[in-house]
Order: structure tokens, then sequence, then C-alpha cells
């Protein structure tokens, strides 16, 4: 039996639906579905829960965390160390990534939301100003020429501050922010209070598919 010209032979279905990135693929970039591609060549940083595919020539160490720009004993559990040459994939699960390229520009990020860096990135680990004690928000500071990747529950948007006009954002929602802006956590109320010039990155909720590049 003879199948119809529409149906696809096996093997030319598999090798026209290949994850292996292109050669010149950006070391963070994402499936037609929105999953995160993480090539490596050299050293990548990296999470590596949701982990989907990931090849096998790939080593992983563990990070310490920078404080201040010094490495201090503590392990950073979030991110792991990729080197070699290889790629990975990580899954979306129900919520979306996106792939930002950083222009020399300071950014602050709650750790949570990072899943991924290029490895000339600098970067340490702070406090959010006043959340000590109150909800603990950590936050990764990132600088420098290169990639990183965010993965949030919804669309990611931005809110200009301005000197004359500072913002509120609620907690749930705040993802980090980019410039000089001085958030500030206040007692007994679940927002921030956000001064200063820049931009506060936010996660609208609603949105559970797909993932954008914002370069």
């Amino acid at each position: 039996m003879t199948a119809s010209p529409s149906i696809p032979g096996v093997t030319e279905f598999a090798f026209g639906r290949l994850l292996n990135p292109e050669v010149v693929a950006d070391p963070l970039s994402l499936t037609a579905e929105g999953h995160l591609m993480v090539r490596v060549r050299g050293e990548m940083m990296s999470r590596t829960d949701s982990l989907l595919v990931c090849s096998e020539n790939l080593e992983t160490r563990p990070l310490n965390r920078r404080m201040q720009g010094r490495a201090v004993p503590e392990v950073f559990h979030r991110l792991v160390s990729l080197e070699g040459e290889g790629h990975m994939v990580l899954s979306r699960e129900h919520e979306r990534f996106f792939v930002l390229q950083l222009h020399r520009d300071l950014c602050f990020f709650v750790e949570g939301f990072l899943w991924a860096l290029e490895a000339t990135l600098m970067w340490d680990v702070g406090q959010l100003p006043g959340s000590r004690g109150l909800r603990d928000i950590t936050l990764v500071r990132a600088v420098g020429e290169g990639l990183l990747a965010l993965r949030v529950p919804g669309e990611l948007v931005a809110i200009k501050i301005a000197n004359e006009r500072p913002y509120r954002v609620h907690i749930d929602g705040f993802v980090g922010w980019v410039g000089n802006v001085v958030p500030r956590m206040e007692r007994d109320v679940p927002y921030l209070h956000c001064e200063g010039q820049g931009a506060v990155f936010v996660s609208l909720p609603g949105a559970g598919a797909g993932g954008g590049h914002a370069r």
C-alpha cells in the first residue's frame, strides 16, 4: 500500500524537526515552541532544572556566589558553569522565556527569574533593600556585554521610572530593573516603591505560552 504523498517518511520527518542548533546559533535562543536552547562554546552559566535534552560532552561544575564582585564560599545553587562544546534545551513548562542582550547595561534581576547568562557578563548576588527579614528577595546584578535569559510566569513588560515620577510595583510581578532605579520594600504592603531613573521589569499574569527575544 502506497502512503499519501503528504505523509513524510520517518527519516525525512526526523531530520526536518531537529533540535540541534545551527552552527552559527547564538549562545541563547528559543525554539519554535518557546523552550530555551543553550549553546556552549567554552563556558556558559545556566540552570539545569527543567532539562529536556543535553549533550553528553558538557561538564558542569558548581559556582560560588559572588558578592560585591568577589567569590564567597557559599555555592550558588541556581546556576552552574557549563564547559565544553555542545548544547542543551530547557523546558519553559507553563511560563515564558525571554532572551535579552546587554550592551554594557547595568541590570538587576530577581534570582528566581534568571535562567542563563554568558560568561562574558560580570555578576554578583545581593539582597533587595528592605527585604531582609520580610520576604528575603535575592537579586543578581548583571553588567557588561552578552546574553541572558529570564523565565517569567507571563508577558514581560517594563515601566519607565523618572525622578519626578516614582511607581509602586506589586512584589509578585517584580522581575528586576535596568538603570539607576532604587526599589524599596515597605512593611505591611505587598508593593515596592521604585524611584530614580531607568525602567522596572514586570511580569504580567495571564500569558502562558511562547517566549520572546529582546535584542
